[in-house]
Formats: structure tokens, sequence, C-alpha cells
């Protein structure tokens, strides 16, 4: 294969047109440049439609441009059902073949030659209409852990479950009480409530946000409250339906939307419908084969033995496609879904998506519509979840009909490794536009971007683990510092919904849990900090480029990224009206190191710094760790 030079790049618009996931039906054209002197040969396109479990070979056509360049093109009808369609090259010359595919299985982009068959370039097809929420893409998410967020007034020991650690002091750390095989024995809590939430919702406001996602808050007997006891009841601990109606009400009037975490995949061993210790009022399913949710479960010898989350015992799992459980879930009229709509919920987070049916997630999200066509379904997926498979099964969440939008974490993991040093530029870039090119236009604007969570370090703890040991003391504070500035501005004005983890805004720190979740440090805030998440919340909001204009990501070298953001036309990506600007974003990863780039861009256009409030010429010096927003001038 010497004599061959390849090329298809399903980035640029020459080689795959147009750019990205597709809509039923549609057309792509596809084309090869080949350098061979070679001349007797054809190419075939080999591509695979995933649902309909066969795959298409079609023969390009040839064009010769010179006596060794030949530029090869196929137009090709999208499938008219939802799914994922993959196709690489086959070059067969005389009685021989190879093949062209992309380099990795996980990046897209580039190909390269093989003698096997390669890695395939992905085509997600989806519904032609789908119909994520306006309001979504241009809203700001504040997540709350509700224990340790703020509590108003002081606890009421009478409501705290037994057997429960009460922290005298709000500043303590959380700690796990375990016995000698690692199971919790007490449970910690600082008495974070419903009513505390309702306080601070002046403060929240102040942050931008028009979203509070709250961890769980139904009866339960841990401190996360994944455990669920009873779905039809707020923890006593955390307040009332009527506080939860009081918190929906006074945070409308400020123009916030509240988002519950949905646990449905499992619920607590210490329930309603399990009972394992006796302590509710029913013949639970562990009580007794004669339990209406008996069936729920499985049992493998009972009632010691049976499926529970990860293997965790107070943990069973939920049989999800059992009539009855979908029934008690969503279908009945006083099923979880419809009471809590009808005290005011709309949206909904699902924990461990992958563990629930792409059947189940459709009926909830009807459910949710029928009631509001503004409700929204946010799944929690931890890796590309256009192509994520679970349990042996390619999951359906962004064909157009099940979530309205994931967790990106996939985005947190290659912002954290770039800026960390663990990839360069080019690895971004590339990871980025992979992203990109497999989600659908409207999911790409709406997933969930984040940097920390309840399940995950916060971000200043796993920067400040990643800092160079050659830092020490004040300046690796303020190295630091410098890191979340950048990574927290690039957040927010990328495609994508961002949220801040609370109290990530006042310097709270942690490792994995319980440290991230320790309780939010009013009056100790680091303010520096908290303005600056401020003020980049607030240009998000004010600019709608930064929402739901058109973007472009460039590497200038091995620690500078380039990000525009864009509106050219009367109108953002979606059509929708709006005024003509242009962003830039530069970030220096470097920790030591000044760079100086050009911008790629006439010298007749000018640019204002929007941080230092000054002009800028066309040839930028960067300052070791800094990042930069320019807006251009008219």
């Amino acid at each position: 294969m010497t004599n061959w030079t390849i090329k298809h790049n399903s980035f640029q618009s020459i080689y795959r047109h147009p750019f990205g996931a597709l809509p039923v039906t549609s057309a792509v054209t596809l084309q090869v440049a080949i350098d061979t002197t070679e001349s007797n040969f054809d190419v075939y396109v080999r591509m695979n439609l995933e649902k309909e479990e066969r795959e298409k070979i079609i023969l390009m056509e040839k064009k010769q441009v010179d006596p060794t360049n030949y530029l090869l093109t196929s137009h090709i009808t999208m499938p008219g059902k939802p799914q994922l369609v993959w196709y690489y090259f086959e070059i067969r010359y005389g009685d021989r073949c190879f093949f062209y595919g992309r380099k990795k299985e996980s990046q897209s982009g580039e190909g390269t030659t093989s003698c096997g068959v390669p890695p395939a370039w992905q085509i997600t097809v989806y519904k032609k209409e789908i119909q994520v929420p306006k309001w979504w893409k241009h809203a700001i998410i504040y997540q709350i852990f509700p224990d340790r967020f703020y509590r108003q007034p002081e606890i009421d020991m009478e409501r705290a479950p037994k057997h429960a650690l009460i922290h005298a002091h709000w500043d303590d750390e959380p700690i796990y009480i375990r016995d000698h095989d690692g199971n919790v024995i007490k449970w910690d809590f600082f008495g974070g409530n419903l009513k505390g939430i309702i306080e601070k919702l002046d403060y929240i406001q102040s942050l931008g946000a028009s979203v509070i996602y709250l961890n769980p808050i139904f009866e339960a007997e841990s401190n996360h409250r994944y455990d669920t006891g009873d779905y039809h009841k707020i923890d006593p601990l955390l307040g009332t339906v009527e506080d939860l109606q009081q918190l929906i009400k006074l945070a409308g009037e400020r123009g916030i939307e509240i988002m519950l975490d949905g646990v449905f995949n499992h619920t607590g061993s210490n329930s309603i419908y399990f009972n394992q210790k006796g302590e509710y009022d029913s013949v639970g399913a562990y009580q007794s084969t004669d339990s209406p949710y008996t069936n729920w479960y499985t049992f493998y010898d009972y009632p010691n033995h049976y499926e529970s989350w990860w293997g965790i015992d107070t943990l069973p799992t939920l049989q999800i496609d059992d009539r009855a459980v979908q029934q008690f879930l969503v279908e009945a009229p006083d099923s979880v879904i419809q009471f809590w709509q009808s005290k005011g919920i709309h949206h909904w987070r699902l924990d461990v998506v992958d563990e629930l049916t792409d059947n189940f997630i459709r009926k909830m999200k009807q459910q949710l519509r029928s009631i509001n066509p503004n409700a929204v379904l946010l799944g929690e997926v931890w890796e590309d979840a256009s192509n994520k498979i679970a349990y042996g099964k390619r999951r359906d969440y962004l064909l157009g009909d099940a979530l309205d939008s994931v967790m990106h974490y996939p985005l947190r993991s290659m912002m954290v490794d770039f800026i960390t040093g663990k990839s360069d530029a080019d690895r971004f870039v590339n990871q980025y536009i992979t992203i990109a090119e497999h989600y659908p236009k409207q999911y790409f604007y709406a997933t969930m971007n984040l940097l920390s969570s309840h399940d995950v370090e916060r971000i200043a703890t796993l920067l400040d683990n990643n800092c160079p040991t050659e830092f020490k003391d004040q300046e690796r504070l303020d190295m630091i510092a410098k890191q979340i500035q950048a990574i927290s501005l690039f957040l927010f004005i990328l495609p994508g919904v961002p949220s801040i983890y609370y109290g990530d805004e006042a310097g709270v720190t942690g490792g994995k849990d319980p440290e991230n979740r320790k309780p939010y440090p009013w009056g100790k805030e680091n303010n520096d900090r908290l303005a600056w998440f401020r003020k980049i919340a607030a240009i998000r909001n004010k600019y709608q480029a930064l929402r739901t204009g058109d973007w472009q990501v460039t590497s200038f070298d091995q620690d500078v990224v380039m990000f525009e953001r864009y509106i050219q036309t009367a109108v953002d990506v979606f059509g929708v009206e709006a005024e003509n600007s242009h962003f830039l974003f530069i970030i220096n990863r470097h920790l030591t190191e000044e760079k100086e780039v050009k911008l790629p861009f006439e010298d007749t256009v000018s640019w204002y710094e929007l941080f230092e409030e000054k002009p800028t010429n066309h040839r930028v010096k960067l300052a070791p760790m800094s990042c930069y927003l320019f807006v251009q001038k008219n």
C-alpha cells in the first residue's frame, strides 16, 4: 500500500457534508481523496445499519483530478428508522483490497489504512422532530445536596432517622461510621432542609441560576437519600410537601425551575416496599411472598439473597419492566410521577439511567410532556450517550423520543485532562468535535456541563491533587485559583447548560464521597471566587451567542485552545432571532510559559477583552495559566 495516499476526515465538509448527526431519510455526501499511481481501482462505502442488522455496500463515483489524484463521491440517504449508522471504506484493485477507517475507536476525524476491518465512523440518525424545550438551552443549573446546603430552623431531632448522628457544628467534616465489614451503621446529618433553600433563593438567583437540581428529597434512611423509603413523602428532616410547593412558588417568582432526582432503579431495603427492618406499616417484599411488592424485586434465595444495586444489600433492585412497577412509578393516576406533577414538579434527573429501560424512559417522558410541554428529563450518563451500551444493549438516549439531556461527564474529563497536562490541545479538540459529531444538535446544546458533582471529586481538590510539587503554599493556591477561573469560564461559554455544584463557587474542597458533600461554608466563602462565578454567569445570561450561537474550536499549540462563539446572521443556530456577535475564548494552560498567538482574522476586525475592558491587537500575549474572553467590536 506504499503507493497510496488516502484521505477522509469526517470533521471537514469537503469529505462529509453535512456535519454530524442527521435526521431520518436525509442525505449525506461522503468523499475520499486518493493519490495513487494505480488507475484500475474502485472504492466502496461499507455501511452498517445497526437496528436493521444489515450492511450496505455502495460503489463510489470516481473522478480523476490529475494523473495521480482522484476524488471519490457517494450521495447516501439515511434510513427511515432512528439508529446508528457506521461506515468505512474498502479499496479494491486487481485481486487485492484494503480498508480505510477512523484511526481510533473513540475518536473521529481523520482516518488510516488497515488490512482488516477498521474502526468505523458514526452517523447518529435521529427522529426529525426533536423537541428539547427551548428554555433549557438558556439555563444555568445549581445542584444542591439538600442535607448540606442550609438549615432553617434548627434540626427537630424527632424527625431524624433512627441511629442517626446529628452534627452539632455546621462546619464539621462529613464522615461514615462503619462496622468491621464496611457497612454504614450510622448516617451523619447536618440538617439542611427545604426551608433553608427557600431562605437562600436570593443567593442562588445572584449566581444567575435558572434551575435548582436537588439530590433526592424523599423519605429515606441515609443522608444521601438514594435508598428511597417512600416515594410519596418528603423526608421529614427536609420538610413537608407544603415546603416543597413553597419552594417551587418562590423560586418560580425568581425565574428558577425545580428539578428532582428520580431514583427508580432501586429502593431502600428499609422502605415501605421492601421493609426489611419492619419499621413501616406494610407487608414488604422481604416479609412475605404474598406481599403486593414481591414481584417488584428478584429473589434468588428468599428472603436474604436478592438482586441489589452493585451488590449493596441496602439497595434492592427494582424490576423496572414489571407492569406493576411501571404503573406505580408512571402510569397510574396516583403514580409517583403523576403525584408530584400535581404538586408542581415537572423536571427530573434520572439516577443511573443505564439501569432503566428505553421503554420506561419513553413512558416517563410522555407523561411529563402530557402535563407540561416544557418539562425536561435529564439522565445520568458517564460516557458518550449517543453510542452507550448498557447490559448488552445499545441505548436510544439521543435518537429523539427518550431523554432531553445527559450529564456531560466526558466533557469534564477532557477539560480536566487538558488543563492538568494529561492531554494536549489537539487531543482536546478532537475529543470535543467527536462528541459534537455524534450528538444531534438539539442535544449537544442541552447537555448538563459540570465540573463537580456529588459523585466525583470537587474541581478544586482535583486540581490540587494534580498541581506540580514545585508549587508550594500560596503559590500553589494562586495557581489553582487561576485554573479554576479558566476552566469555569470555559464551561460557561460552551454549548450546553453549565452547572454549579453547591459550594464550588465559594471555594469548597473535597475528594470523593463523603468529602465532596461538605456543608456550604456560610460566612466563610472565598469571596473572590464567588464574585468570579457571578460575573461569568452574568456574561452568559447577557449574550445569546454564548448560549445558542454557533461555535468553532482551534488548537494553536499543545497548550493553547481557542473557542469561538458567534451569531453572524439574523438568527442563531436554531433559527431564533438574535443579535450579531462574535466571541473568542483563549486559554493558555501552561503553568510557567507565556504564549503569543496571532488571531486568525483580518486586521480590519477589532477585538475588546471583556474582563480587562480594553482593546487588543491581533497578536495576543497569553500569560502563564491564563484565559481571555474577547468580543468583536463593530
